[in-house]
């Protein structure tokens, strides 16, 4: 797919807009992994509606997804898209997966039925293998914060300490968004840091992650992530990316 090419740390310059919130400082991003970073045009992998609400094009939303962020790594087998169209992460593709046109095979017993995996979509109907770990689905992440609005304003990108920062303005609160791949590439990392969070916070997550992402504070509600306010200038979600291996049985 060519997802690695040529590295663009330059920071865009922001236009005259109010000043982003001070940064603090991430203990964590001194192990990540070294980042390639560049804006590539995607064919566009996304086919939730209302992830789509953001792109000026109606039914099945566009072709294709323009001057996407796109993250990777030579040490690591995954891709991490964040679109500035959208401000949001998009998608997270395992460059290593089978392409996501080969469908799942039916189960052709129902002996096979009791132990094939079998893959839904957010509404429980089956849908085909994808190499995509992570496709963005429902409105904006943050919509059902306080003081939030379903569309934000992105209005600029930066480098600190060799991880990008986003920059944008949702509603009421500015955010910082931070993404890094840690652990070897093995985990992906998700930092916000919100501005004017006076009432908390709250994320939201892909149906399919519920139960897998750990964050370093608040309480989960299926998909929904609820911060207090004491806690949400800034919250860490934590994405594991590869298959948790499976325990070898124990001799009785």
């Amino acid at each position: 797919m060519g997802i690695l090419g040529s590295v663009n740390l330059c920071a865009e310059t922001p236009p005259a807009t109010p000043a982003a919130p001070k940064p603090s400082v991430v203990g964590v991003v001194p192990d990540s992994v070294k980042l390639d970073l560049s804006r590539r045009d995607l064919k566009n992998f996304l086919t939730d509606k209302d992830a789509l609400v953001s792109y000026p094009s109606g039914g099945s939303g566009p072709s294709e997804l323009r001057d996407v962020f796109t993250l990777g790594s030579v040490d690591t087998r995954y891709a991490v898209f964040w679109d500035p169209l959208a401000c949001r992460l998009i998608g997270i593709l395992d460059l290593e997966a089978p392409p996501e046109s080969i469908p799942l095979q039916a189960p052709s017993s129902p002996s096979a039925a009791d132990t094939t995996e079998k893959v839904t979509s957010g509404d429980g109907k089956p849908t085909t293998a994808s190499p995509y770990l992570f496709k963005a689905e429902g409105g904006f992440p943050l919509s059902k914060t306080s003081g939030a609005s379903d569309q934000a304003q992105y209005f600029g990108f930066r480098i600190v300490k060799g991880v990008p920062e986003f920059l944008y303005r949702c509603g009421s609160l500015l955010v910082e968004e931070r993404i890094w791949l840690d652990h070897g590439g093995t985990v992906m990392k998700q930092r916000f840091f919100v501005k004017q969070a006076t009432h908390g916070l709250k994320i939201a997550v892909p149906v399919n992650w519920a139960g897998r992402v750990a964050a370093s504070s608040g309480t989960w509600t299926g998909a929904l992530l609820t911060v207090p306010q004491e806690a949400a200038a800034e919250i860490i979600l934590t994405f594991p990316l590869s298959p948790t291996p499976t325990s070898a049985p124990v001799a009785p």
